[in-house]
């Protein structure tokens, strides 16, 4: 299980609390979360990186990126206003490299918590 830190601002809505959740699953490996919450049509844009549109291309994208099954993860900020969301923060990977990362979410809906698209921006960092 990955050490886990989020700022206490992090989860004063039930978006903010979905995306704190989905970033532990992220965190943790938990494939059955994230797969339960993302959209058959996902769109999935790393910078720099990776591009995939389908389901089945995200969860197996996912499993080989450097935010999943992580030995430390922060979350820094939360921001979230309609079907727009960001989280950013920090990764220590469990071969010890050290990233930032900003991830910018669309949602299907207003309710709900099915992501519909993510880009997401990452960065190796120093210790």
């Amino acid at each position: 299980m990955a050490e886990i830190s989020v700022q206490v601002d992090c989860g004063n809505s039930p978006k903010k609390g979905f995306l704190k959740d989905y970033h532990v699953a992220l965190a943790n490996g938990d494939i059955d979360f994230v797969a339960n919450n993302v959209a058959q049509d996902i769109h999935w844009d790393v910078v720099g990186g990776v591009f995939v549109n389908t389901k089945d291309d995200f969860l197996k994208a996912v499993q080989q990126f450097e935010q999943w099954n992580v030995k430390r993860l922060v979350i820094d900020t939360i921001i979230t206003h309609g079907i727009d969301a960001s989280v950013n923060g920090q990764i220590i990977t469990q071969g010890d490299e050290h990233f930032v990362f900003c991830d910018i979410y669309k949602f299907k809906g207003f309710k709900g918590s099915v992501i519909k698209s993510i880009k997401s921006f990452m960065m190796k960092s120093s210790p």
